[in-house]
């Protein structure tokens, strides 16, 4: 998986001249040196800001993974939920404990709802998804069992 792109930087013919020069003493790419300079450059806050930046992006983009495998893994299905009961359904996830939800579902669902319910909460389960993810998959539920997902 390639890289991301950054903005390209101008600088003058001496520091390219100088850069270039010492990146054949130092047997390292420009990019590497650059990098290395300029990391070695900057104060100990700016490198802390940069890290936390990071490591936020990457937490997002594994966040942004984990869901697009459970949207895979619930799949399509013929299956269509009233809207209220989903809706009810969102808030006990919120509110309530993951066996709470299941013995609602249990309780009031027709056999078929009820399957396809419990299996995509187990499934929710499975991924450890946070409650935020759960009650949004819940939401979204008739767009994803019909192919029309169309949130993140």
């Amino acid at each position: 998986m390639p890289g991301p792109k950054y903005t390209k930087i101008e600088i003058t013919p001496e520091a390219f001249l100088a850069l270039e020069s010492e990146t054949i003493l130092q047997s390292k790419t420009l990019k590497r040196l650059a990098s290395e300079l300029i990391l070695n450059g900057v104060s100990d806050a700016s490198l802390d800001f940069a890290q936390r930046a990071l490591a936020a992006n990457m937490a997002s983009q594994k966040s942004s993974e984990k869901l697009a495998r459970v949207i895979k893994d619930i799949g399509t299905s013929e299956i269509k939920f009233d809207a209220a009961f989903l809706e009810i359904i969102e808030n006990m996830i919120k509110e309530k404990e993951y066996l709470e939800t299941m013995l609602y579902v249990a309780q009031h669902t027709a056999s078929m709802q009820r399957d396809e319910l419990h299996r995509v909460l187990t499934i929710c389960e499975y991924h450890n998804l946070s409650t935020a993810h759960k009650a949004n998959i819940i939401k979204n539920l008739n767009d994803i069992e019909s192919g029309n997902c169309k949130f993140q």
